[in-house]
């Protein structure tokens, strides 16, 4: 097993679109940190307008913990579209270019070589995620200098600085166990379809589905929320709550505990049984 996870890990990280995903993170990160120190002001003065009316506002309110934050709020869309494009080609690539065949030629267990392949998608995973919120937060620390964080989730939260970075970390590892779910389910996709193209599009389209369905549950169809995988990935604001709701936020993992564990045994089932000869 040791030696499958460390074939695994090699292959991942030598392949060139591993850090393609990674590169463009940055490169949006670096263009958001740009854009807030030029316009900051300007964008800030207008997102408050309405609050000023109200409240008094004082103080550094563009700081490096609030770009942090945008930043994360910002690509919360795309970092699974990155994501996917790296974990649904996990098996589905070795399908294509016959390279299964060839392992299995040998005395190894399926289930081991599927084990292997989901570790490496969590090590991926999670270091995709540690490098996202490291990189927004010493880009944007550097730039500007930390502060409060007004947050407009719900009525207007207010995080102090001293506990933004306990919060933050705490959002990182709630986005890492939330994307890991998502890999879960493109890998079982590409068990199934053993294309790639097709893994991540269909894998897409069910992240796309599944959002258009949580903006646009209105009325009677508000019940559909509870069930749909992206209301509980999104779950990581109630970290940027006042006073944070640890009940609806153990809950929302439970679902994605649940998420994780359904796809993945979806994955060793179909792995064994599928035709490597075809």
């Amino acid at each position: 097993m040791k030696a499958l996870l460390y074939n695994e890990l090699y292959k991942l990280f030598k392949k060139p679109r591993t850090y393609i995903s990674p590169a463009v993170i940055a490169v949006i990160i670096v263009l958001i940190n740009m854009g807030m120190y030029l316009e900051g002001t300007s964008i800030l003065d207008f997102l408050l307008a309405t609050l000023r009316q109200t409240f008094f506002l004082e103080g550094n309110l563009i700081n490096g913990y609030l770009i942090t934050f945008l930043c994360l709020s910002t690509l919360w869309v795309h970092i699974p579209i990155l994501i996917v494009i790296v974990t649904a080609d996990l098996v589905s690539n070795e399908f294509e270019i016959g390279a299964i065949r060839h392992m299995l030629t040998r005395p190894i267990k399926r289930s081991s070589l599927m084990a292997a392949k989901l570790i490496a998608a969590l090590v991926y995973v999670t270091a995709f995620m540690a490098f996202l919120g490291l990189f927004a937060y010493v880009v944007s620390t550097a730039l500007f200098a930390a502060g409060d964080v007004i947050v407009l989730y719900e009525g207007i939260q207010i995080i102090p600085a001293a506990a933004f970075l306990p919060r933050f970390l705490a959002t990182l590892a709630y986005a890492t166990f939330a994307m890991m779910a998502f890999a879960a389910l493109s890998i079982y996709v590409s068990t199934a379809t053993k294309n790639t193209l097709v893994a991540i599009l269909i894998s897409l389209g069910i992240l796309i589905i599944s959002t258009l369905l949580q903006t646009f549950s209105l009325g009677i169809f508000e019940s559909w929320k509870p069930f749909l995988f992206t209301y509980h990935m999104t779950q990581w604001q109630l970290f940027f709550y006042t006073d944070v709701p640890w009940a609806d936020i153990w809950v929302s993992a439970g679902f994605l505990a649940a998420f994780t564990a359904l796809f993945t045994w979806l994955a060793f089932a179909k792995f064994n049984t599928l035709n490597i000869t075809e």
